[in-house]
């Protein structure tokens, strides 16, 4: 009896000590999460402040924003690069923009990513640029950094992209001449907005007469940003009556903000919409709009500038050009479609997309694919680029996240861990040979960059994998590593030493310390690429968006430092195939590889396009899927 007692009460005595630990784990994680979360609240803020201040032309409070030395990149726009003091940016700008009578950034879609005192944040902006009833506007990416100083957040990398223009492109000659002779525009207060604000209402009311109210009989309204499969003007009162009276059963609420021009029948509006479809699907848009009204105060013409690619994305009928982030994937057109999918790895529900080819046919089975992409990377990037494109050509192709990466499940985040990289290989091979569809004795495995290793090891372990293409392979031994990772600050024994207190810490508190993956500025990143030799996850218009996260495990460095995606080339019985080029990544690995393999194998260099290309570029990647697709067939 007296065993039994002393039995319970060290068990009890166990479970409050779980219970207690499991508490505090908790407890950090929230805390963690918090700390987080209000580091992206004041980085977002301090991102409105900014370009609020620009438009009110506070250039002090503009100042204030910036760490002491900023990287700019607008070469976009014709400008130059490199570092500058916040005083050499401001004189930049304040030779321009004053001499216009308005400029309105319309910033959205952004998307921020903290690791530490570091940070990353991508963003959309619509920019209107207004002088003497005519205007230029940019559509435009940002891709920013940020570093934390003295406990605030400070601009440290801004780099513009640019999507689409439209109006008078000659207009900043006019605004730069302005400033010269000192012909600076005041700020003119909006005045005549009864109109403007009658048409709001009304949409919001679901009130189509009184939309229509405010419009004169000859009204035009152009859509200079939206897509070819959506009208860009609507002329007069009945055009207009048809185009709206779709949308009243739409529940619609705009935040807006007037400004006024030296035209009072002239009035600039910035707004956004929280829209639910008749569908019950969501659609938050950005805008700008110029609107013209007639002498009996009614709108004569109105300007709207929105973000065509949250129009596709979110409006009914409408889709995205392309199933991939890149425009080089597939057409959505081409009789590719797209079904979201879902299975199990180790426990871990993965989401993924599932292409199946033009005019697929449920009573017959097609070849297969599982294509993976490049590490920290998510499915909506390359995979679903080269699968998209790859079903085009009438195989089944399966994308997905791994294991703690994207949309799929697993914790702690971002962990570039080939164990469970390997393992949700199979497990999608699993999904891939139980579809009905699906030929399992042509079933290939194609491997983009990093995970060209985690494939070919998945390869030699499964011989339900038939083929094993690998394309722009990233291939890497302890060795290579090594030889690469010694140049970083502390080099691969400091990288090493971080991942083990990393795993060690997460093991005690549950917080998994982060580096940002990919940074132009901070050498301890996992990518440090300054001077934007290789800004694919950093640029908005190529992969970075808030679908992808920015961040790398500490924990990470282990696994990735030890790994060896060369030597199981000798392991490997199936047929390969390789795409790469000299200038790709560690090209010495792919040899070496190669070399090692006894079996069936051919190689193909595209020399002339690098890494980078290789992962979005049109031209490349219908060069690299020409040659797989040829020799698969």
């Amino acid at each position: 009896m007296k065993n039994i007692i002393v039995t319970v009460t060290i068990a009890l005595f166990l479970i409050a000590c779980i219970n207690e630990k499991t508490t505090k784990n908790e407890t950090e994680m929230t805390t963690v999460a918090t700390t987080t979360e209000s580091a992206e609240k004041q980085i977002k803020s301090v991102i409105h402040t900014l370009f609020h201040s620009v438009d009110q032309r506070n250039w002090e409070a503009v100042r204030q924003t910036m760490a002491d030395s900023v990287y700019t990149d607008y070469t976009a726009l014709g400008g130059d690069s490199g570092f500058k003091t916040p005083s050499e940016i401001l004189e930049g700008w304040e030779a321009l923009l004053p001499g216009f009578e308005r400029t309105i950034h319309q910033v959205h879609n952004e998307a921020i990513w903290v690791a530490g005192d570091r940070a990353t944040a991508t963003m959309d902006a619509i920019a209107t640029h207004f002088l003497t009833d005519d205007f230029w506007t940019v559509f435009v990416g940002y891709d920013t950094e940020f570093i934390r100083e003295n406990g605030e957040w400070k601009l440290a990398r801004i780099d513009l992209s640019l999507y689409d223009q439209t109006g008078n492109g000659q207009l900043p000659l006019t605004a730069m001449e302005n400033v010269k002779n000192g012909n600076i525009p005041p700020l003119v207060a909006a005045e005549n907005v009864a109109a403007i604000e009658a048409f709001f209402s009304g949409l919001e009311e679901r009130d189509l007469n009184k939309v229509l109210s405010s419009l004169d009989d000859r009204v035009v309204q152009e859509m200079p940003f939206a897509p070819s499969n959506f009208p860009k003007t609507l002329n007069g009162i009945t055009a207009m009556e048809t185009q709206y009276s779709g949308v009243m059963e739409y529940t619609q609420k705009y935040e807006r903000e007037y400004f006024g021009t030296s035209n009072p029948n002239v009035i600039l509006a910035k707004f956004e919409g929280t829209i639910t479809t008749g569908e019950g699907k969501p659609y938050n848009n950005s805008y700008v709009g110029i609107y013209t009204l007639n002498e009996s105060g009614k709108i004569e013409k109105f300007v709207e500038q929105f973000n065509p690619n949250i129009l596709l994305n979110g409006w009914p009928g409408l889709q995205p050009e392309t199933y991939s982030v890149h425009q080089a994937g597939a057409a959505t057109n081409s009789g590719v479609t797209l079904e979201e999918v879902s299975f199990n790895s180790s426990g871990a529900l993965l989401k993924g997309h599932l292409f199946l080819p033009p005019e697929f046919n449920t009573n017959s089975t097609y070849p297969a694919a599982i294509v993976t992409g490049s590490w920290t990377s998510v499915k909506e990037q390359m995979p679903d680029e080269y699968a998209s494109v790859l079903a085009k050509d009438g195989f089944i192709t399966l994308t997905f996240d791994f294991t703690g990466f994207g949309e799929s499940e697993g914790q702690p985040r971002q962990v570039e861990d080939y164990q469970l990289k390997i393992q949700d290989i199979k497990a999608a091979v699993d999904f891939l040979v139980a579809h009905k569809n699906v030929d399992s004795e042509k079933l290939s495995g194609l491997g983009v960059c990093a995970s060209s290793g985690y494939m070919a090891h998945a390869t030699a372990q499964d011989d339900r994998i038939r083929n094993l293409i690998l394309v722009a392979p990233w291939l890497h031994n302890p060795e290579i590593a090594k030889a690469i990772y010694d140049m970083r600050p502390g080099g691969t024994e400091g990288l090493l030493k971080a991942a083990r207190a990393a795993k060690i810490q997460y093991a005690e508190t549950g917080q998994m310390d982060y580096v940002l993956a990919a940074s132009e500025l901070d050498p301890l990143s996992a990518m440090y690429v300054p001077n934007n030799i290789f800004d694919y996850y950093l640029n908005p218009a190529k992969a970075a968006g808030s679908y992808y996260d920015n961040r790398f495990a500490v924990s990470s460095w282990e696994p990735w430092l030890t790994f060896d995606g060369i030597s199981v080339g000798a392991d490997i019985s199936q047929p390969v195939f390789i795409v790469h080029s000299e200038s790709g990544a560690v090209p010495q690995g792919t040899k070496q590889f190669y070399e090692l393999l006894k079996g069936e194998k051919d190689i193909t260099w595209l020399n002339q396009f690098n890494q980078q290309q290789l992962y979005f570029e049109a031209d490349a990647v219908t060069a690299a899927m020409g040659a797989v697709v040829n020799y698969l067939k």
